[in-house]
């Protein structure tokens, strides 16, 4: 026969109990995909650079031409792109890192309140700080493609195909980063 307290500890140690591990898997993969998009997102950009533009120099028609080679530093956007999504990047490694070594826990015994506590509030820190420069990462290059948008588009060929290839790689990083911080949201609840 039970006695009510033993009832109510049961009851509470049920609350207690990991969160369902197909969350956890959901999460983890979510994760992975923002860190692999993130970098290849920095990697496509970074090696924007087939450009070459070439200007009369001369003022007339038999001036020397002059060539130009446009990169992505060319543009700060740009820029700021690549070093968010490298930055980004290392943080969610730093966050899935994390959450296994949270996650490998559960070997019966309590874990200690303080070192639990610090990872869970290194986690949240690193989810924000992940989505905060994709997010701001990819609205900058949105920005930059339609105040430069003419002077991309006349590099006809492959920086301009890589800068629009890593804006889109740069959003689904963006959504996976947002749904990776939905989906542990959901393992708390």
């Amino acid at each position: 026969m039970h006695r009510s307290g033993d009832l109510f500890h049961h009851v509470m140690a049920a609350d207690d109990a990991p969160p369902n591990n197909g969350c956890k898997a959901v999460a983890l993969l979510l994760r992975l995909s923002t860190l692999a998009l993130a970098l290849a997102s920095a990697i496509v950009m970074a090696t924007a650079s087939e450009c070459t533009i070439y200007v009369d120099g001369g003022g007339g028609g038999g001036g020397t031409a002059i060539t130009v080679v446009v990169t992505f530093k060319n543009y700060p956007p740009f820029v700021y792109l690549v070093a968010a999504a490298i930055t980004a990047t290392i943080l969610e490694a730093a966050a899935v890192f994390l959450q296994i070594a949270k996650g490998g826990d559960h070997d019966g015994a309590a874990p200690a309140a303080g070192p639990m506590l610090l990872s869970r509030a290194l986690v949240v820190v690193t989810d924000v700080a992940v989505q905060v420069l994709l997010y701001s990462a990819t609205g900058a290059v949105f920005a930059a493609v339609a105040g430069y948008g003419e002077q991309i588009s006349a590099c006809a060929g492959g920086f301009c195909d890589q800068v629009h290839r890593s804006t889109i790689i740069s959003l689904a990083a963006s959504l996976s980063a947002g749904l990776a911080a939905v989906a542990k949201g959901v393992l708390m609840s």
